[in-house]
């Protein structure tokens, strides 16, 4: 079961916040991976939008987000992270370096990202 907190921390060099995102279980550690400082209720909805686009795309026209930390692939077969930095850091064990969810699932969890960057945004 995918259980996840979310908190925020003013940075003191960029003097914006930081949206981190904790998870309590290994298995869902790439989502944490979408923890960063840039986001917006717009950037949210924009990635919210091109995953429920995706839900028929084949994976040669699927739809791919990534940041430094963590890539997204999401076509009809569902929506797919893989953990850049356990990578980075030499993980090969693939259960730890990715995670598929179903669409919904995903939609779930990034609305209520969202709803959170909201409450939180100056």
């Amino acid at each position: 079961m995918m259980n996840y907190k979310f908190k925020t921390q003013k940075l003191d060099i960029e003097k914006s916040i930081y949206y981190f995102i904790e998870l309590d279980n290994e298995k869902y550690y790439s989502l944490g991976r979408l923890s960063e400082s840039n986001w917006t209720p717009e950037k949210a909805q924009e990635l919210l939008d091109e995953i429920e686009l995706s839900r028929e795309k084949e994976k040669e026209d699927e739809y791919i987000w990534a940041n430094e930390d963590v890539t997204l692939y999401s076509n009809k077969h569902g929506v797919f992270l893989i953990d850049e930095i356990a990578i980075r850091y030499g993980e090969r064990d693939s259960e730890k370096i990715g995670l598929e969810l179903s669409h919904d699932d995903f939609i779930l969890f990034m609305k209520d990202f969202k709803s959170f960057i909201e409450e939180n945004t100056n």
